[in-house]
C-alpha cells in the first residue's frame, strides 16, 4: 500500500475512533417541503434533499413541518398528498420524525391522515445519547390553532425530567421570533407564545441544556440567539422561497453534530454533491465502484458521509479501496442471497468552480 494513502487512512480511523469514543452523533434538520398546490408532486428540490441527507447517513432526520400543501384540498387530495412524502422519503434508512404544520392539518381529514399515516402524535419527545428531543405542535387542531394549555403542562413537566440531559433540542413549525420583526411572533396566541419562551428562559438560566429551538414556517433560513438560547429558522426544502438568497431565502437543510455538550451546526445547499455506481449496483457483479462528484466549499472541512451502500454477492470477506479513506461500518444480509455493505468515506474538499472527484470500491475477497 502506497505509504501516504496508508498514513490518511490511519488518519481517518483515529479521528472515527474519537468520534465514536466521545459519543457523538448528527442529525439532520430541514423543514417546509411542501408542494406549491394540492396538485402539484413533492418538489424535486426536496427529492435531492432526502437523496443528499441518505448519502449522509446521519443517526436521524427531523422535518419542522409543512409536509404537503393541504389547503383547499379534498380528503382524497390530502390523502394522495400524504401518500407521495411517504414514497419519497422511504429511502430513509434512519428514524425520521416529523413536526405537524399548518399546512399539514388545513386540508379535509388533514390532521387525522398525519396521525395514522406518519405514526406520529401531534407533540412528543425522546432521547438520543445524552441529548432529549421536544417536537411541539404549534397548530393545535387547525392550520390558526392555539397552542393549549394541556400541551404546556405537558411541555413543563417534560422539561423537568430531562434536566440531567447534556442537551435539549426543541422542534416546532410557526416560529416564536418572526425573521421579518424578531419582536413579532408567528403564533395565534400570542400571550401564550411568550409564556412558552418565558419557561425556556427560565429553565435555560437554571440548567442551561437547552441549546438549539428549530422552526420552520417561514421560507428561508435565519439563525438568531434571544435570552441565551440559539433559535434557527429552517424552512427552505422545497416550498416557493419568500426572500432573496442574501436573507436567506436558499433551499438548504441543517446538519447538527453533538460532541458532548458541544454543538456544531453546518447550513447545506442540496447537490453539493452525488453518488453514481459502476457496473449496476444490483449484487450482480464481484467488484462495484461508486463515483462521488462534489463541489463542498471549504467551510464543510470534508463531509462524513455513511450512506455508501454496495449490493454484493455473498463472500467470506470484502475489500474497500480508492482514493479516500474509507471503511464498511455495516453488513445487511438481504433475502435473495446478496449482501448490502454499508460504507463510510470522508469527502475531499472541492471549491464552488472546480468539482472534486472520489472513488470507493468494495469488491468481493479472494
Amino acid at each position: 500500500m502506497n505509504k501516504k494513502i496508508f498514513f490518511i487512512s490511519f488518519i481517518f480511523l483515529v479521528a472515527l475512533a474519537v468520534f465514536v469514543l466521545a459519543g457523538a452523533f448528527r442529525f439532520v434538520v430541514f423543514g417546509d417541503n411542501r408542494p406549491y398546490n394540492n396538485e402539484e408532486p413533492q418538489p424535486a428540490v426536496f427529492r435531492q434533499i432526502v437523496q443528499d441527507v441518505e448519502w449522509i447517513h446521519p443517526a436521524f432526520v427531523i422535518d419542522t413541518g409543512d409536509l404537503v400543501h393541504g389547503y383547499g384540498a379534498s380528503a382524497e387530495q390530502t390523502w394522495q398528498q400524504y401518500i407521495d412524502f411517504l414514497n419519497v422519503t422511504k429511502i430513509f434508512d434512519m428514524p425520521f420524525y416529523t413536526t405537524v404544520g399548518n399546512h399539514d392539518v388545513a386540508g379535509k381529514n388533514g390532521q387525522t391522515d398525519y396521525e395514522l399515516l406518519l405514526h406520529r402524535p401531534l407533540y412528543y419527545s425522546f432521547n438520543y445519547e445524552k441529548s432529549h428531543f421536544i417536537v411541539l405542535d404549534t397548530n393545535v387542531n387547525s392550520p390558526n390553532g392555539n397552542f393549549t394549555i394541556a400541551q404546556y403542562n405537558w411541555l413543563v413537566k417534560d422539561l423537568e425530567a430531562a434536566t440531567s440531559m447534556d442537551n435539549i433540542f426543541i422542534f416546532m413549525h410557526k416560529p416564536l421570533h418572526e425573521y421579518g420583526d424578531p419582536t413579532d411572533t408567528a403564533w395565534s396566541d400570542v400571550a401564550m407564545a411568550k409564556k412558552v419562551e418565558n419557561l425556556f428562559t427560565s429553565y435555560n438560566q437554571k440548567y442551561h441544556n437547552i441549546k438549539i429551538v428549530f422552526e420552520g414556517h417561514e421560507h428561508l433560513y435565519w439563525k438568531a440567539r434571544f435570552n441565551g438560547i440559539t433559535y434557527i429558522i429552517t424552512g427552505g426544502a422545497g416550498a416557493p422561497l419568500y426572500q432573496p438568497p442574501q436573507d436567506g431565502g436558499f433551499y438548504h437543510f441543517v446538519l447538527v453534530t453533538v460532541y458532548g455538550k458541544q454543538i456544531y451546526t453546518q447550513v447545506f445547499l442540496p447537490g453539493y454533491f452525488n453518488v453514481k455506481y459502476y457496473p449496476l449496483n444490483t449484487g450482480a457483479f464481484n467488484s462495484v465502484t461508486a463515483v462521488i462528484t462534489n463541489h463542498l466549499p471549504t467551510v464543510y472541512d470534508g463531509l462524513l458521509i455513511k450512506g455508501l451502500k454496495f449490493v454484493m454477492p455473498a463472500g467470506r470477506s470484502y475489500t474497500v479501496s480508492g482514493n479516500i479513506p474509507a471503511r464498511i461500518w455495516k453488513t445487511v444480509k438481504n433475502d435473495n442471497g446478496t449482501v448490502t455493505l454499508y460504507v463510510e468515506a470522508k469527502l475531499e474538499l472541492g471549491t464552488y468552480s472546480q468539482m472534486t472527484q472520489s472513488v470507493v470500491t468494495v469488491a468481493v475477497g479472494k
